[in-house]
């Protein structure tokens, strides 16, 4: 009876690991997926996205060593400061935290930022945090790459 018992309780702890495994997965997943709709999004300059996939309390540090909130990131947006033709991802790598999240990544972009130039390819960092139950991004760090 003993040994049954031991069993199931084994049993019952690697379902529950592969269940948390998994969605950790989906988790991971369903960032990747906000992280490249959100590239879209500044491409199609899609504010109202944008705003909705972004904290209140925003903070942007820029390939070009710029420090902006969420309302100076949107406003170059809807002003046309901010304009990328293409923003192509790769190398994303996401890490959960409960309700925090890391992604990094590479993007390839063409266009202007902040009325500067930003044609090239960045290396960047990402932080959301789930509130009320959707991923919000709080902030992004971004680095260019200097020799590709």
């Amino acid at each position: 009876m003993r040994r049954k018992c031991s069993a199931l309780v084994t049993t019952v702890f690697v379902l529950a690991a592969l269940i948390g495994s998994a969605r950790a997965q989906d988790v991971r997943e369903q960032l990747k997926k906000l992280e490249t709709d959100r590239a879209a999004a500044v491409v199609k300059g899609d504010v109202a996205t944008l705003d909705k996939q972004t904290s209140d309390d925003y903070v942007l540090i820029s390939m070009t060593g710029r420090m902006a909130d969420k309302s100076q990131m949107l406003d170059g947006f809807k002003s046309g400061q901010s304009k990328l033709t293409s923003n192509d991802l790769s190398d994303l790598k996401v890490r959960v935290y409960g309700d925090a999240a890391v992604v990094t990544g590479k993007a390839d972009v063409k266009g202007t930022l902040g009325g500067q130039d930003a044609t090239g390819q960045v290396l960047f960092t990402r932080v959301y945090v789930k509130k009320g139950g959707h991923w919000q991004s709080v902030s992004l760090q971004q680095t260019r790459i200097s020799n590709p």
